[in-house]
């Protein structure tokens, strides 16, 4: 088999770090001056040597043993960049002296545990895993404002600063509302991607085309819901079992995963669930209705409903970690998932479908492809003492630098891309060729694919009353027009109790 995955990743390290150390444009940290502008910094590097990816720096004369002993608890999901930074940690505990526990679990678990300990005021956890839509809407105030440390000149700042990250990757992670309070620092860029198997598509693609009239070609222009359906139907008449046990699988469980996985289809049929601008950016509070009876609306339910139903789903259905596992079991021809899945499918030791997997855009409606966004950023506890708030910003500065980050995409691991706009730009450029999903991952995120949700105030209500209602849809069929009318009066009732 000549060189192993594992091998020619850090090969392909090397050689991205040695083509870096002549890419300099957008590469080089931005300090920010000081009125004075005599404020001598000097680069930290965490174990490594300098890189061109930017390094963490800081006054000459900071001391980043100040808060050596302080022991900070940080709960974060499950997911490459948790296990990333789990590995990794001990080089920041070595220059810092600052001991960091890290506690990965699935996302409802998390989502609980959060809400307990900012409705307690405990400040169990003194880092948060800020969740857009579960996290930074409802707890704003309880999350320390961070510009408090990126603006003072005498502690270390974010390397680059907010304008090294996307756009609307700050919007969405880092404020709610306005840009008055700086809330957290994008972390993680989670995206819905398709995964198919490309050697069941390769040995079976000439009888597809035979009986279906068309080629499908699962990530391309052409390839729609509708065609998904027909290809995964096929896949499941045809196939032998042996090969494939299903042709597809949804997320259908009531969980987060059944509204994520339907906003998909939702916007790709030119759908919304408010009209409001700048609700799926900053985010606000919501006063209007949903809209949920509009014609755009019933079609994407439609669409899911039959997507959805394409296979048996067990007793309340799967959500993505399962779906996952039987996709990586070899049982699975196609799934809607997290792009952050990739790694574990391509672990040879892993996974018996290594080296079979195809990775594209999600299939098109009538409008456009829609890859939902999933980012998270990393904030401080506000009830958190004034040590562990210290403490924790120095944490953020590492977690989220530029040599993290391409240790999330680049590590055997790994694979989750950067936050970084111009760690991107040099990713589609010379993204590497062993890492097959990072073309349709950069693609997905491109404003003519992504779709970003509502976030909103009230989200928690709303996102139950989209999960109970698609469950019913999937799983009890429920009609169409009566779902998207329960949606409106739900919805409706619950700003009505919220006067």
């Amino acid at each position: 088999m000549g060189v192993g995955m594992k091998e020619y990743k850090r090969i392909s390290f090397l050689i991205i770090i040695a083509l870096l150390a002549s890419y300099t444009v957008g590469c080089s940290q931005k300090i920010k001056k000081q009125p004075d502008d005599k404020i001598e910094m000097k680069e930290e590097y965490f174990g490594e040597g300098k890189n061109a990816f930017g390094n963490i720096a800081a006054p000459v004369d900071f001391d980043w043993k100040q808060c050596e002993g302080t022991v900070l608890n940080f709960l974060l999901e499950d997911n490459i960049n948790a296990n990333i930074l789990s590995k990794e940690v001990e080089k920041f505990t070595e220059v810092t002296g600052i001991q960091v526990n890290i506690k990965c679990v699935d996302f409802n678990i998390l989502v609980e545990k959060i809400n307990m300990d900012f409705i307690s005021k405990t400040a169990q956890y003194d880092l948060i895993y800020v969740d857009p839509y579960q996290t930074l809407n409802k707890f704003v105030d309880s999350l320390e404002d961070l510009n408090i440390y990126e603006n003072d000149p005498d502690i270390p700042h974010i390397v680059g600063g907010l304008e090294s990250f996307q756009e609307e990757h700050v919007e969405i992670c880092s404020y709610f509302g306005n840009r008055d309070k700086l809330c957290a620092i994008p972390f993680d860029s989670t995206t819905m991607i398709l995964f198919y198997r490309k050697d069941i598509f390769d040995k079976y693609g000439e009888e597809m085309e035979r009986d279906l009239g068309y080629k499908p070609q699962p990530g391309s222009n052409t390839f729609t819901w509708e065609q998904y359906i027909e290809t995964a139907k096929w896949i499941s008449k045809n196939v032998p079992k042996e090969e494939i046990k299903y042709g597809s699988l949804s997320m259908s469980a009531k969980h987060n995963s059944i509204y994520t996985e339907f906003s998909n289809i939702l916007a790709a049929y030119g759908g919304t669930y408010f009209n409001r601008e700048g609700i799926n950016t900053y985010g606000g509070t919501v006063t209007g209705e949903v809209e949920s009876e509009t014609e755009a609306f019933k079609k994407a339910l439609t669409v899911y409903k039959e997507y959805a139903n394409l296979e048996p789903s067990g007793e309340g259905g799967y959500n993505w970690a399962e779906v996952t596992e039987a996709f990586k079991k070899g049982e699975v021809a196609m799934m809607v998932n997290w792009d952050e899945n990739a790694a574990a499918l391509e672990n040879v030791d892993e996974s018996a479908v290594a080296g079979k997997v195809g990775y594209g855009i999600l299939p098109f409606g009538d409008v456009k492809s829609a890859c939902i966004y999933g980012g998270s950023g990393i904030g401080i506890n506000s009830y958190a003492d004034d040590r562990e708030k210290l403490a924790s910003w120095l944490f953020i500065v590492w977690a989220t630098s530029p040599q993290v980050q391409m240790k999330a995409f680049l590590g055997d691991e790994g694979g989750n891309l950067p936050t970084r706009k111009n760690l991107l730009s040099l990713i589609e450029g010379r993204y590497m060729t062993n890492l097959p999903q990072a073309f349709s991952i950069i693609r997905a995120l491109k404003k003519s694919y992504v779709y970003y949700r509502p976030k909103i105030s009230n989200g928690y209500e709303f996102e139950n009353i989209m999960m109970e209602n698609l469950f019913q849809l999937v799983h009890e069929d429920k009609d169409v027009a009566e779902t998207a009318k329960d949606i409106r009066l739900e919805w409706k009732k619950v700003l009505e109790d919220e006067q």
